[in-house]
C-alpha cells in the first residue's frame, strides 16, 4: 500500500493557517474588509474620482515602501477605525512604485493589509502630489480624510485619536 505523501498536505495545511491568520489579525486589528486583491492605477485623475466617489469617508495614507513611521501609521489608523475614533475606510496610495512594477510585494506588505483599496502612482511625481495638494512636499506619511460634502482635511504623519475624533464629528 502505498502512502500519500505527507509534503503536499504539510504545504495546504501552512498555506490554510497563513491565511487564518492574517483573517483573524485584520479582525482583531478592527478592520472587516479583506486585504486588497490588487494594486490600483493612482494617477492625476483618480484624487478627484475618489472625492466624487467618496459615499463614505476615506483615510487616505500616502507612503513609500521605505517609510518607517508608514506601518505604525496604518496599524494605528486601523485600530482607531475599529474602536470607532473614526468612521472611514483606510486607502493606501504608494508613491514609490508604479502599478505592476513590484505588486506581489506590495501586496504581501503586512501593513498594507488593513487598506481596503491600494494605489500605485502611475505618472510624474509632483503632478500627483500637486493634484492631491500643492503646498504638499512628499513628505510621508501624509493623511487625508475625505468625507462626503466636506473638504479635504490632512496631517503629515500620524493624527492623534482627538484629531481623527474631530474630523468625524464635522
Amino acid at each position: 500500500m502505498n502512502a500519500l505523501p505527507l509534503e503536499p498536505l504539510l504545504n495546504g495545511l501552512r498555506r490554510g493557517l497563513a491565511q487564518a491568520l492574517l483573517v483573524a489579525t485584520t479582525v482583531a486589528a478592527g478592520t472587516s474588509h479583506a486585504a486588497p486583491a490588487k494594486v490600483e492605477s493612482f494617477d492625476t485623475k483618480t484624487w478627484a474620482s475618489l472625492r466624487a466617489q467618496a459615499g463614505e469617508p476615506l483615510l487616505v495614507v500616502f507612503t513609500t515602501t521605505w517609510c518607517a513611521v508608514c506601518p505604525e501609521t496604518f496599524d494605528t489608523l486601523a485600530k482607531a477605525i475599529g474602536r470607532g475614533t473614526v468612521k472611514a475606510r483606510l486607502v493606501g496610495v504608494v508613491m514609490d512604485r508604479a502599478p505592476g512594477e513590484d505588486d506581489s510585494a506590495l501586496l504581501a506588505n503586512t501593513h498594507y493589509r488593513h487598506a481596503a483599496r491600494l494605489f500605485a502612482f502611475d505618472g510624474q511625481e509632483a503632478a500627483l502630489r500637486h493634484s492631491v495638494d500643492p503646498r504638499w512636499r512628499a513628505v510621508t506619511p501624509y493623511v487625508v480624510y475625505l468625507a462626503p460634502g466636506q473638504a479635504p482635511r490632512s496631517k503629515l504623519g500620524t493624527p492623534s485619536d482627538k484629531e481623527l475624533a474631530d474630523w468625524s464629528r464635522r
